[in-house]
């Protein structure tokens, strides 16, 4: 099977499991803490390498996000009170006291990896259910309206960012980290975001007031790409051309779902403060 072929059956597959996690509620969490968890995973075998495949702080940063995510999950549906969220921060303590009593103690200038994994991958995954559970009962077309926004923004950020971001002259974006993203790119993004969240309102999929529809899709673009510049930046410090091998022709889960850990804080906060959640 030649690359194209390969990427898009990967695609494809990969579509239809978001779709089914959005949309079916007995899923989302499994699918849900798949992700937090193999996302962290790469980070870490891109900062660690093997060494530290099995080191007590990495696992308990994963260990710290899952129980945020497993914490809202029963919040939200009711079956926690909202006090049990602190202990989420056991897992955290534990990751500044376990290294005091550890024989090698010639990795401890990396540890800010293990609190970088945590803070800029775990965490924003982990607080998915902000968007599934509002109403107590799983609902995902939020989601996934995100989710279809930032890929299909991705064809507007190409289109401009080919036709103008690439002429002699042009601004670069963040030339240092991708030599070839523009502000061309990003406007290209953001006007597709907009655009997509128009059609999705008008399909009566995107279930929220149409200016809040728009401002969620441009936000959603915009951060996306920064999302993107984001892992570029932390691959080009690592040496890493893709976050892993997990899904074929596209690299690892990490590389598919960057865009949307950091939309996703940047979301939330805009239906918080305008009382959409």
């Amino acid at each position: 099977m030649n690359n194209l072929a390969q990427r898009t059956v990967s695609g494809f597959i990969l579509a239809a499991i978001m779709v089914c996690a959005c949309l079916l509620g007995p899923l989302f969490p499994v699918l849900g803490a798949f992700a937090i968890g193999w996302t962290m995973h790469e980070y870490y075998s891109m900062a660690y390498g093997h060494s530290g495949d099995f080191i007590p702080e990495r696992i308990l940063a994963v260990f710290s996000a899952l129980t945020v995510f497993g914490l809202l999950n029963f919040i939200l549906r009711g079956m926690l009170d909202a006090r049990f969220l602190v202990l989420a921060l056991l897992p955290v303590l534990a990751m500044m006291i376990v290294p005091v009593w550890m024989k090698d103690h010639s990795r401890h200038t990396r540890i800010a990896h293990v609190y970088t994994g945590l803070v800029c991958i775990g965490l924003p995954l982990s607080i998915l259910p902000l968007l599934t559970l509002s109403t107590g009962k799983h609902d995902g077309w939020l989601l996934l309206c995100i989710i279809a926004v930032i890929w299909l923004s991705d064809v507007g950020a190409y289109a401009l960012g080919t036709a103008l971001g690439q002429r002699p002259g042009a601004k670069k974006l963040a030339p240092a980290i991708s030599p070839k993203k523009s502000w061309w790119g990003l406007a290209g993004a953001v006007i597709a975001g907009a655009a997509v969240s128009v059609g999705l309102y008008y399909l009566g999929i995107f279930k929220l007031p149409l200016v809040h529809c728009i401002a969620v899709g441009m936000l959603s673009s915009a951060f996306g790409v920064l999302g993107d510049l984001v892992e570029s930046m932390f691959k080009r410090d690592f040496g890493f051309k893709d976050s892993g091998n997990l899904i074929p022709g596209h690299g690892g889960l990490y590389d598919r779902l960057d865009s949307l850990i950091v939309a996703v804080p940047a979301i939330t906060a805009y239906l918080v403060l305008f009382g959409l959640l």
